[in-house]
């Protein structure tokens, strides 16, 4: 398989796992009561041909790839742990599938009409009139006290609701209907809100204190605001709670598919990160099945949001730091630690040359350590030794490939929001039973995750998302052209046919674009990076349903703008550099490097 240019690359390792009491570590340089040093500093930078490097590089604050890929290669492939890890993670990961639909459930209107005036029967109270041979109720009027002229105003008694069994929603508890039917729109609305929220606030801390740290308290928050949630006396403190849900969710999301590429090689990460998307769709699957069960709405909040989030304790134990965060904070200590939990449960050797490696690491921390302990006591015009650097969001704006890469990923993420909430609220075939509907929902995604897999394992990441986003591309455009009734045509039939093409196509690409935002972003800014990216798929995910709407009227606009939004998706994700089986980037200055010139880029050949 060629890769870009002349740049040898050398496969990413499993990046470990912080632990907590790991008896007999092997390496002989782990002294006791050594000091953990906090500097940011960097191992020797990649050295490739056609790629120079200039004295600066030696003083960056984070390691180079190279250090994390040599010490990654010798940790177990698909070892013991990385599978421990990689299921623990999936469970999570299949929650929040169940946070996003249970909206479903929760905001179902059943059959309903105006409660009768008392002492009348329905028929005097309530309008009525005939469909398909059967009466149909009023929704929101009611006769004016028997009027001769038949004068109505609206419900004042209240309304009746016609549940099939004796399922709940929050339309029937606050009664969001007619007038106030706009508030259960607002629920959802609320949701996606505090996840766009969440990724901008809570995302970026992940890179201070830890992608597992973040994500743990996160967990537990939500377990608490889903429990208060059920207890809600109003729509008001609801939707509040809901915002706070929404606000976590994402944040979990986002910690789950970092930690996971820290935990996997290059070489092995591309089928656990498109098989958590087989987690996602067993738990849409699942929802359906406990939306069935489980009758009442609270007890179903309940049901999805605490039995996961309370296991998740044990994590603290059980799932690590990242060997990448661990060393770009200069904590060697730690990172030793981890690697011998690997070695210890993978059952494999100790590796000498790994413990080479962190104690030349360690003693270059040392003397940085020394050097600014010894500069503390002069004057500060003197001193050497710079201030560690702080990273924001706006760090991806500083230097223009990062730049250039942030805007692409910024719209494609956008892009994909749009199209995938797009066309599951835009989707004509899915009426009727609301948990076969959801339970088809899930599934449909199963063979594009399969045909995802395959693909970013021959084409690389950029020509599976630009193929996907074709794909549904062109079944949304066909869509347009398609009129509503055709002599001899069933033309509905071809239209469910066609939009269900276009979800399977944004079903690939969505399996994909976290993976690749994952890969490309350098270490020092990931989580910051991904979380802004998924801002923008917020923004797609709360404009859709609206474009949705609004498509009834602007006959077929919106669909037309999905389809030309996606096409030029197309063109600018092949703009960005493959990472197939290339080593994370670690600083800023890596991903700059890691872009080959427009001459020098050649895609994998399979």
């Amino acid at each position: 398989m060629e890769l870009a240019g002349d740049v040898e690359t050398k496969i990413d390792k499993e990046l470990s796992v912080s632990m907590v009491g790991v008896d007999n570590l092997s390496f002989d340089d782990l002294q006791k009561g050594k000091q953990e040093t906090d500097l940011n500093v960097d191992a020797a930078p990649i050295n490739a041909p056609g790629v120079e490097c200039d004295a600066k590089a030696d003083k960056k604050e984070m390691t180079s790839p190279d250090l994390v890929d040599d010490i990654q290669q010798h940790l177990g492939g698909y070892g013991r742990y990385q599978i421990l890890i990689f299921l623990l993670l999936s469970l999570v990961y299949m929650r929040g599938g169940w946070h996003v639909w249970i909206s479903i459930y929760q905001g179902w209107t059943p059959t309903f009409h105006c409660k009768r005036s008392p002492g009348l029967n329905l028929n005097d109270s309530v309008p009525y009139y005939e469909e398909s041979g059967q009466l149909v109720y009023s929704q929101c009027d009611q006769y004016v006290n028997l009027t001769l002229n038949n004068k109505t105003e609206a419900c004042t008694n209240g309304w009746e609701y016609l549940w099939e069994s004796s399922y709940t929603s929050i339309v029937s508890e606050y009664n969001l209907v007619c007038a106030d039917s706009y508030q259960n729109e607002l629920t959802s609305t609320m949701y996606m809100v505090g996840s766009a929220i969440g990724v901008l606030t809570l995302t970026p801390l992940a890179d201070r204190f830890g992608t597992k740290s973040v994500m743990l308290v996160s967990l537990w928050s939500q377990a608490v605001f889903a429990t208060v949630l059920i207890w809600s006396s109003n729509i008001i403190v609801f939707c509040f709670l809901k915002f706070l849900i929404g606000l976590t969710n994402m944040t979990i999301a986002l910690n789950v598919f970092v930690l996971m590429t820290e935990t996997f090689d290059a070489s092995h990460r591309t089928s656990p990160i498109i098989a958590l998307e087989f987690f996602w769709s067993f738990g849409i699957m699942s929802l359906a099945l406990l939306g069935y069960l489980i009758p009442d709405w609270k007890d179903l909040e309940l049901t999805i949001a605490l039995p996961i989030n309370i296991l998740s304790v044990s994590f603290i134990f059980i799932i690590p730091e990242s060997l990448p965060f661990l060393l770009s904070k200069g904590k060697v200590k730690k990172a030793k630690k981890v690697i011998a939990l690997f070695l210890k449960v993978n059952r494999l050797p100790n590796i000498p040359e790994v413990e080479q490696k962190l104690s030349a690491f360690q003693s270059k921390n040392n003397n940085l350590n020394a050097a600014a302990d010894s500069d503390v006591t002069r004057d500060p015009s003197d001193r050497n030794v710079p201030p560690p650097k702080v990273y924001t969001v706006f760090s991806l704006f500083r230097t223009p490939k990062l730049r250039m890469i942030s805007i692409i990923m910024f719209y494609l993420f956008l892009v994909n929001s749009l199209s995938y909430f797009g066309i599951m609220f835009n989707t004509p075939a899915l009426n009727g039973d609301r948990f076969l509907n959801l339970c088809l929902l899930g599934l449909v995604e199963i063979p594009a995750n399969v045909l995802a897999l395959f693909f970013n394992k021959t084409l690389g990441r950029r020509r599976s998302i630009s193929l996907f986003l074709l794909i549904c591309a062109v079944a949304n455009l066909i869509v347009i052209f398609i009129p509503d009734t055709a002599e001899g045509i069933d033309a509905e039939k071809l239209k469910t046919a066609l939009v269900l093409i276009g979800k399977f196509g944004i079903t690939g690409s969505y399996s994909t674009i976290y993976l690749y935002a994952a890969e490309v972003f350098p270490t020092i800014v990931r989580n910051q990076a991904v979380g802004a990216s998924s801002f923008f798929e917020n923004i797609g995910s709360i404009a859709a349903p609206n474009m949705v709407y609004a498509n009834n009227s602007l006959n077929n606009l919106p669909l037309g703008l999905f389809g030309g939004m996606t096409i030029v998706g197309c063109g600018l994700v092949l703009l960005l550099p493959e990472t197939l089986d290339r080593p994370l980037p670690q600083t800023i200055e890596d991903a700059e490097r890691n872009i080959p010139s427009q001459k020098q880029i050649k895609t994998p050949s399979i």
